[in-house]
């Protein structure tokens, strides 16, 4: 049985990034990415909904030293495919490792309702300028994202992530900004 066009796009973007990640380990194209951010993190967005890097993602959580009178939420999975944020003051009191052992809100932080965030921050494996994303499978973001209400949504992709084409479902939602290094 062959893989889907998805699945082996995925596991190929999956590898370019992989790579590239080894190339910086200062991380110094996150940095370059957070510099980029800066101007949405300014005026009404003071929750903003990002997420823990794994090691080959751009790493969002400078922020939470960078930015201290923002409030960041977290995503914690949920049954059935859904997304819960949670507001995160200090990774190392308020993380545990979760599925897969991505670093996930602990018990003990509070719930945000979807419509409380001003801005958030999607993560993917690829995209392409023109918005259409790539996650990694679950369609977590894909449900999530509706319910945002008031949320300004937009990416922060590595030159490696962004593609021509990709696959697309009906139900892919498009990404309105994507912020790359180039």
């Amino acid at each position: 049985m062959t893989d889907s066009p998805k699945k082996t796009l995925r596991r190929e973007a999956l590898r370019r990034l992989k790579l590239a990640a080894e190339a910086d380990p200062a991380q110094l194209r996150s940095a370059k990415l957070r510099r980029k951010l800066a101007s949405h993190l300014e005026g009404d967005a003071k929750t903003v909904a990002i997420y823990a890097p794994l090691p080959h993602e751009v790493n969002l959580l400078p922020l939470l030293q960078e930015y201290p009178l923002h409030r960041f939420v977290f995503p914690l999975c949920m049954p059935e495919h859904q997304l819960e944020f949670r507001h995160v003051q200090d990774t190392a009191r308020d993380m545990r490792p979760g599925a897969m052992n991505i670093p996930e809100p602990a018990a003990h932080t509070v719930a945000v309702k979807p419509e409380e965030i001003d801005l958030l921050i999607v993560p993917g494996v690829a995209f392409t300028r023109q918005g259409e994303r790539m996650g990694y499978g679950g369609g977590y973001y894909d449900r999530f994202i509706p319910r945002c209400t008031r949320a300004r949504v937009l990416a922060l992709a590595f030159e490696e992530q962004i593609y021509d084409v990709l696959p697309t479902e009906e139900h892919d939602l498009r990404i309105p900004l994507i912020i790359t290094t180039g």
